[in-house]
């Protein structure tokens, strides 16, 4: 009946350890009531429960049970400073010490117990040869001799110590999930991040294989085509982004692949003979074999930058001549004064002389003097200006000043000039030698329209509401409908080359708007052209 009764006991133990087991996802918990429980069974007066710290090896755990379930004593120790931790790592069954005095084994391990130590029971803990800890009984009256009870006692600390590790691993499962799921969240948000920071910067972007395989694209790139980027990853760029059979003839990204970054210029033509240039950039992109396998490529639109290094050459060319004119007129300017002074010299000698001499001499005077004011109007054009060099102006004298200076060109051309010049006009504050090359512009471009034998070109100044309005007539050829939209883009002409480069009006436009002013235009084909220029007054357009 004993017997019977030490099974049943024992079966009890056994099934309170997997109910402990499933029951407690704590640690604390589990260890205090499993090892409560098997200090009931071996019936000792107290337990010592050792746990070695698995973050840091060197480290053991010290816990003592006395009854209660609850734990009388707890504090860490290094495993180095004690003999029985040593001894439990070199253990692989259960062992009964019976020698003393026990507290000079390990004064670590026995300072907290108050009771005499008759006997002791060491129980090591561990799973697949990785010590875990152990469990010292202390005065148990459990026998190890007797051969049952002890494999049961075996039974049962195996069981605890594949808990304690089960336990242990599921913890570790849980914490690297977490660091997990904050790497991928991490991840997740740098990938955003990345994402919407190439989604958004002003420059097209795209990564392509070897193969010309679109590995990514950014939005700006794909907007070009009408697609959205995952329309296009996964196609070659030569078909998607260019609607070619095979790479573009001008593509340098196998340069790319040999280390070597590239970069090329492409102009994209638009309706209406628009264009878009743009400055293509190609970069190898090395992984850490220092192997290329891809490369990104940049699309940056640079027309507005071509276009100001385009206007900043012509405008050093038209430096370069004005400053050529301008010694020229420097030079004329002497024999000018020479052909003058002779002139007064004889009309004031020849008094007496016939009316066609003294008629003649006159009109070398005239001319003289004529040319030497267009003389005085090219140097003072020439000379080097200043955007501040702003001051009270007559406007009519700075259009008759640009009339007088394409008087030539207006007689060569068989074409009529007619003036209608507010004679009240206030004066305007501007650059007056910036509103003749405007008033020039306009004239010569008008000039240039008039392919009839009667050509005719009118000019008018009004002032009302605040405001100043040039209006310049002509009765060319007008502007074609498909020329009208592009008339003030830099470069653009319809004159045969060398006849002219296409900046009058884009120039003129910007010195009207840096007076914030503007220039419209009303044409009819055949017909002819009004340009309108108007300017706010002196106290609005002052720089």
């Amino acid at each position: 009946m004993q017997e019977l009764s030490d099974n049943s006991k024992e079966f009890a133990i056994l099934e309170f350890l997997i109910n402990e087991q499933n029951r407690y996802t704590d640690q604390n918990t589990l260890h205090i009531n499993v090892v409560s429980e098997i200090n009931n069974y071996v019936q000792s007066e107290a337990a010592i429960f050792i746990i070695f710290d698995f973050e840091n090896p060197e480290l053991a755990t010290k816990k003592l049970i006395a009854g209660s379930k609850t734990w009388d004593a707890e504090n860490t120790f290094p495993i180095s400073q004690s003999p029985i931790c040593k001894l439990i790592t070199e253990l692989t069954t259960l062992t009964e010490y019976s020698f003393r005095p026990y507290s000079e084994i390990d004064p670590l391990v026995f300072e907290t117990i108050i009771i005499p130590i008759k006997n002791i029971i060491l129980a090591p803990l561990s799973v697949n040869n990785k010590k875990l800890g152990g469990i010292i009984f202390i005065n148990p009256v459990l026998d190890l001799k007797q051969t049952q009870r002890k494999k049961f006692l075996e039974l049962v600390v195996m069981h605890f110590s594949n808990s304690i590790h089960s336990m242990e691993h599921n913890r570790q499962l849980i914490v690297s999930n977490a660091d997990l799921e904050a790497s991928q969240w991490e991840i997740l948000n740098s990938r955003n991040t990345l994402r919407t920071f190439f989604d958004n910067i002003p420059t097209c972007v795209y990564i392509i294989d070897r193969s010309y395989t679109i590995m990514a694209i950014n939005s700006r790139r794909s907007e070009r085509v009408d697609k959205s980027p995952h329309q296009l990853v996964g196609g070659k760029c030569y078909a998607r982004l260019f609607s070619r059979s095979s790479p573009c003839a001008a593509c340098e990204v196998q340069d790319a692949f040999k280390g070597v970054p590239a970069v090329r210029n492409l102009r994209e033509w638009g309706p209406k003979e628009t264009f878009v240039h743009w400055e293509i950039t190609t970069i190898p992109i090395r992984e850490h074999s220092n192997e290329i396998h891809q490369a990104i490529i940049f699309d940056e639109d640079v027309t507005e930058k071509w276009i100001l290094e385009a206007n900043m050459i012509q405008s050093e060319k038209l430096a370069s001549i004005g400053q050529l004119a301008a010694n020229v007129a420097h030079e004329i300017n002497n024999p000018l004064a020479a052909i003058i002074a002779n002139a007064q010299l004889l009309l004031r000698d020849l008094e007496d002389a016939d009316e066609n001499t003294l008629e003649a001499l006159k009109l070398i005077e005239t001319a003289g003097v004529r040319a030497a004011k267009i003389v005085g109007d090219l140097l003072d054009s020439a000379r080097l200006e200043k955007r501040d060099e702003f001051e009270e102006v007559s406007l009519n004298e700075t259009i008759q000043s640009a009339v007088s200076m394409v008087s030539y060109e207006i007689k060569n051309r068989s074409a009529s000039i007619e003036l209608d010049l507010d004679e009240n006009i206030p004066q305007i504050y501007a650059n007056q030698n910036q509103l003749k090359g405007v008033w020039i512009n306009l004239v010569i471009n008008a000039l240039g329209a008039i392919e009839k034998p009667n050509g005719h070109i009118s000019i008018s100044t009004r002032y009302e509401n605040f405001e100043y309005r040039i209006v310049f007539s002509d009765n060319g050829k007008g502007i074609l409908p498909e020329h009208q939209n592009r008339i003030f883009e830099p470069f653009f002409t319809t004159k045969e080359a060398g006849k002219g480069t296409g900046l009058g009006l884009s120039v003129s436009l910007q010195v009207i708007k840096d007076h914030h002013g503007n220039i419209l235009f009303e044409t009819t084909p055949g017909e002819g052209t009004k340009f309108f220029v108007t300017l706010p007054t002196s106290g609005q357009n002052t720089p």
